[in-house]
């Protein structure tokens, strides 16, 4: 089986997403939830209008944070939402007909057997991605456990620690989390280069 690897570089990131929102908003927003919070694809189709916004009446109210309970480990995840995905979330909901709080955030275009609205599937959601990345000419295999990659190689990029995403992710090691998000092994030797103490001893480089 082939590893899924991250979304490197951002024109690669705002193609794949460009080509989703024309397909289907929900697509977009499920890929967008999953780039800028790191859930797992199971988390994101779990997700109900009423886990992101403020009580329970139609008018539109994004909440500042969101609290998602893992299902694969029970933890919870409380996410900081920015003012650009706020206003994502907002015009997202603001289009959805006949919504309450239970409905889900991202809706299949299928209704179930009982005619209510129903969460998009994972095999719909993991094809649209696939058939994104390949019209964005991402090479590798891209699938939705890229974006949760896609999430922490670009917060690394940005200057976030690899112990900070470690124990948001609930890794055992910081090298797990260094194979995780595809991070070049040569950076990796890079953070023992500059954490080398000694006892003083000066050392003759290799010729």
């Amino acid at each position: 089986m082939k590893q899924t690897v991250p979304i490197r570089t951002e024109p690669e990131i705002h193609s794949f997403l460009g080509c989703l929102k024309r397909w289907n908003r929900n697509y977009f927003i499920a890929a967008l939830i999953g780039i800028n919070w790191g859930l797992r694809c199971s988390d994101i189709l779990a997700l109900q209008v009423g886990d992101v916004i403020a009580g329970q009446a139609k008018r539109v109210q994004i909440i500042d944070r969101v609290m998602v309970r893992e299902i694969k480990t029970g933890k919870p995840r409380h996410i900081f939402v920015t003012d650009k995905m706020r206003h994502e979330l907002h015009d997202h909901i603001r289009n959805m007909q006949d919504w309450d709080v239970e409905t889900p955030l991202v809706l299949s275009q299928k209704k179930g057997n009982d005619g209510c609205l129903k969460p998009l599937s994972r095999q719909q959601l993991w094809y649209v991605i696939s058939v994104a990345a390949e019209e964005a000419g991402i090479h590798g295999h891209i699938g939705t456990h890229s974006l949760r990659k896609t999430y922490a190689y670009q917060a690394w990029r940005a200057g976030v620690g690899v112990d900070v995403l470690q124990r948001e992710f609930g890794h055992v090691s910081v090298q797990t989390t260094h194979r995780y998000a595809c991070i070049p092994d040569e950076k990796l030797e890079d953070i023992y280069r500059r954490v080398d103490f000694s006892s003083g001893h000066q050392v003759k480089p290799k010729r």
